[in-house]
């Protein structure tokens, strides 16, 4: 089997395009508030419903997506996003404005879905642990690209016309998806059955991948808070140094890729990422650490978290027990993360009010080894 890299840069650039659903809003939210009189909790639910998508309905999308097709559902999740933004571009209310984030996180969750189960489809065994490690960064690329061209171009341009861009963008990808990515044959009604068994081997990795996204989202999202109550940094440019340094996951992600393909092993990887990222992080938040240090501690831990979705997916071929499995494993993926995503900010604020910032790294560090214990746990199949 060879590798179409053609193909598997497409499937990237689409994940790309659909993280991109995530970070097209923040920059968003005061003309979105202002225009149609959010509340500020109303604003992050347009955020965070795409997630709730996931949290919720991951494995059962996955099945769907290999019952179907992977190349099907792929086609089906750019479509739903397209109407999505489309709803989002026309929006006069905040209902109409749910409603289509809602739409969204379908539309999303199946990409998330099928992507890699097609990249891993799509490259030869011994490319596995590369293609998948690139998967691996279209969160971080696509939320980050999203939310600088947002920000970029809000006050000239308004929130309805970036959404309509969003539609044409969406649009084209489906032209080259229905083009480029064929339809492989759909399994006969006996063949699509997975069995639990076959699930069994996902479960560590599973429990190891909510770890990391709950200890990532904590701190992605309440770090600027830190900064600006600790450390007395201005808001914005708290913002812009935590926008950067979570961007550092992306270059472990790309480390994890080159390392896999050296020999590691994906679940000492993901251990490894887990415990040396929480570590740094919360000698990070030591108050004898200079500002400067701090932030270059949190961009060092953020780039060391990438090791732990590079790991994760790679893992994916190899703890299923056979080829049917691939999409529900990514499904089941899909809803650790997202249940990880919606639980950690909370839990670290919940901490925090309670004792302080002093108890957030001892929150976060078991959490980490909890992950790291599970990681060690994936076995392939």
């Amino acid at each position: 089997m060879t590798t179409s890299w053609g193909r598997i840069a497409l499937l990237y650039a689409i994940g790309v395009l659909a993280a991109g659903q995530l970070g097209i809003v923040p920059p968003l939210v005061p003309a979105l508030q202002q225009d149609l009189g959010l509340s500020l909790a109303t604003a992050g639910m347009t955020v965070s419903i795409v997630t709730l998508v996931g949290a919720l309905f991951g494995l059962p999308a996955g099945g769907w997506s290999e019952r179907i097709g992977h190349a099907r559902a792929l086609r089906i999740g750019i479509l739903i996003m397209a109407l999505a933004a489309a709803l989002c571009a026309a929006a006069d209310s905040a209902s109409t404005l749910l409603a289509a984030r809602g739409l969204a996180g379908i539309g999303y969750l199946l990409v998330v879905v099928a992507g890699p189960s097609l990249m891993a489809r799509t490259a030869a065994p011994r490319h596995h642990a590369f293609t998948l490690s690139l998967w691996g960064t279209f969160v971080p690329a696509g939320f980050a690209l999203a939310g600088i061209a947002a920000a970029a171009f809000a006050d000239r341009a308004g929130w309805r016309i970036i959404f309509a861009v969003d539609v044409v963008l969406l649009a084209f990808a489906l032209i080259i998806a229905i083009v480029a990515i064929p339809q492989a044959r759909v399994p006969q009604h006996d063949e699509r059955r997975v069995s639990a068994g076959a699930l069994r081997g996902a479960i560590p990795l599973s429990v190891a991948f909510f770890c990391f996204a709950l200890v990532f989202l904590a701190l992605a999202g309440l770090l600027p808070a830190w900064l600006v109550e600790s450390r007395g940094l201005p808001a914005a440019e708290a913002g812009r140094i935590i926008a950067v340094a979570t961007a550092c996951g992306i270059a472990g992600s790309l480390l994890a890729g080159w390392l896999m393909r050296r020999g590691s092993f994906p679940g000492r990887l993901a251990a490894v990422g887990l415990i040396a990222s929480t570590t740094i992080a919360a000698l990070s938040f030591s108050a004898a650490a200079p500002v400067p240090l701090a932030v270059a501690g949190f961009a060092v831990s953020f780039a060391l978290g990438g090791l732990v979705p590079a790991a994760a997916f790679a893992s994916v071929p190899q703890v299923a027990a056979d080829m049917r499995a691939i999409g529900p494993i990514n499904g089941l993926l899909a809803q650790a993360g997202s249940l990880g995503s919606l639980a950690g900010p909370p839990m670290l604020a919940f901490c925090v009010e309670g004792a302080g910032w002093s108890l957030a790294p001892v929150m976060l560090l078991t959490v980490a080894a909890i992950g790291a214990a599970c990681a060690l746990a994936v076995k392939p199949a």
